[in-house]
């Protein structure tokens, strides 16, 4: 759980820096930006101390695990956009309502190999709360 909370306190940083350098050099261009810096960062000073196993780990992983990346870029460049019309806070509250109604369903169902866990009316009131938090953020 303390992974979920490092990673919110730093999302809204991520994003906004993300927003504006794409003002400076345009979306894409962040995002392409970001990712390739994030990646030789990620060459240089941790992969070579991982060891080699994760290579053949990599030839076994389903086609579809490698989408992330794309999905990743496209992410920056709609996050780009959303928080310079909305602000990042009406843009991470109307996102983390929207992964919560799209997690549940991925757990609910077992999609891509998630663990079942599956849809509570407790969940059912946790969602309509964090939509409804949601609109009230926008409407703010």
């Amino acid at each position: 759980m303390g992974y979920a909370i490092f990673f919110g306190f730093l999302l809204p940083l991520v994003v906004k820096m993300n927003e504006v350098l794409g003002r400076h050099i345009g979306s894409l261009q962040a995002s392409a930006s970001v990712h390739a810096s994030g990646g030789v960062f990620l060459c240089l000073f941790v992969l070579p101390f991982l060891g080699r196993a994760w290579v053949s780990g990599a030839a076994g992983a389903p086609w579809w695990s490698w989408l992330g990346g794309v999905i990743g870029s496209m992410l920056v460049v709609l996050a780009n956009r959303a928080i310079g019309a909305v602000g990042v806070a009406a843009f991470t509250a109307v996102s983390v309502a929207a992964q919560l109604i799209v997690s549940s369903a991925m757990d609910h169902f077992a999609i891509m190999g998630t663990d079942l866990h599956l849809f509570t009316p407790g969940r059912a009131v946790g969602i309509i709360l964090l939509v409804i938090g949601a609109i009230l953020v926008v409407k703010a």
